[in-house]
C-alpha cells in the first residue's frame, strides 16, 4: 500500500486536568529532545490521568502515527474530535491516519471537516491531492494541490506534486512552468531544479536540461542522481565528451550497486558510440 508521508500536527499546549498537565508538558519536552519512546509513555500517562483531554489524545495519537502505529493512533484521533468536533488539527490528523492505512473516503471526510473548520488550511488539501493522487485521479488531485498552494505558497512539496501530476498526464509544460515559479520562490532547492532538468529532459529541450541540471550538481554535488541526469542530458544533445566525464566522476565517488550498474553501462555505451 502507497505510504502517504506528511506531517501530523502535535498541539503541544496544556491539557485539562493538573496531572495531565504535567504529563502532557514532560512529553512534550521528551518530543523537543527527539526521545519518541519518551514521549509516548508521557502522553499515555496523560490520557490515563484525563480520558476526556483531547489535546493529549492527539499527542499520544501524533507520536504513535511518526512510528507507524497507525491502528493505535487513529482511536486517540477518534477520540480527541468525539471529545471536541470543533478540534481542526484533531480532524486533520484523523484524516491523514485514515489515509495511511488506504481507507479514503473515511479520510477525505475528514478532510473535508478540516477545510470546513478553516477553508486556508493548506496541508489539508494536499492530503487530499495525495489520497486523489494515489486512486489516479489526476484532475481532482492537480485541483487540491492548486488550492495548497494558493493558501501556503511556500510548501516546496505541494509544487513537486503537483508538477508530477501533470508529468503523469504528459502534460510537460505545465510541470515546468509549476517548477519554475517554485524555483523563484527557493532558488537554492536542488530537488526542485533536479526535478525541472528531469521535465526539460521529457521535453527533449536538452539545453535547458543541462542548465537546470548542472546548478543541481552546483548545488548539492553528493547526489549521484543529479550528475547521471546531467550525463544523460548531455548525451542525449550530442555533448557524448562531457557525458562521459559526468559519468566517470560518479563512478570515481563510490556510488550504491544499482546506480554504478547503470553508470557503467551508459559509459560503456558511450565509449563504443562512434556517432558524433
Amino acid at each position: 500500500m502507497k505510504k502517504l508521508g506528511l506531517l501530523f500536527i502535535f498541539v503541544l499546549l496544556l491539557g485539562c486536568g493538573k496531572d495531565a498537565d504535567h504529563y502532557l508538558e514532560e512529553g512534550n519536552a521528551y518530543l523537543r529532545r527527539g526521545d519518541m519512546a519518551g514521549a509516548i509513555g508521557m502522553y499515555e500517562k496523560a490520557v490515563e490521568a484525563d480520558p476526556s483531554n483531547y489535546m493529549a489524545h492527539n499527542s499520544l495519537g501524533a507520536a504513535l502515527s511518526s512510528i507507524g502505529d497507525f491502528e493505535r493512533a487513529i482511536g486517540h484521533f477518534r477520540t480527541a474530535v468525539a471529545v471536541n468536533d470543533s478540534f481542526l488539527e484533531g480532524h486533520y490528523n484523523l484524516g491523514r491516519g485514515l489515509a495511511e492505512i488506504g481507507s479514503y473516503d473515511f479520510a477525505l471526510t475528514e478532510l473535508r471537516e478540516a477545510i470546513r473548520l478553516d477553508s486556508t488550511y493548506a496541508l489539508a488539501y494536499l492530503t487530499a491531492g495525495d489520497i486523489y493522487s494515489a486512486r489516479k485521479m489526476a484532475d481532482e488531485a492537480a485541483d487540491a494541490y492548486r488550492r495548497t498552494l494558493r493558501f501556503d505558497p511556500n510548501l516546496m512539496i505541494a509544487y513537486l506534486r503537483l508538477a508530477s501530476v501533470y508529468v503523469g498526464a504528459g502534460e510537460h509544460d505545465r510541470a515546468l512552468e509549476v517548477l519554475k515559479e517554485a524555483r523563484l520562490r527557493r532558488p537554492e532547492d536542488a530537488e526542485i531544479i533536479s526535478m525541472a532538468g528531469r521535465v526539460a529532459i521529457m521535453k527533449r529541450d536538452f539545453g535547458q536540461a543541462v542548465m537546470f541540471l548542472n546548478q543541481a550538481v552546483g548545488l548539492d554535488s553528493t547526489q549521484f542522481a543529479y550528475r547521471n541526469d546531467l550525463a544523460t542530458a548531455l548525451m542525449l544533445g550530442g555533448r557524448k565528451d562531457e557525458a562521459v566525464e559526468q559519468w566517470r566522476r560518479i563512478l570515481a565517488g563510490n556510488p550504491d550497486p544499482e546506480l554504478a550498474r547503470a553508470v557503467r553501462m551508459n559509459l560503456s555505451r558511450a565509449e563504443t558510440d562512434t556517432s558524433r
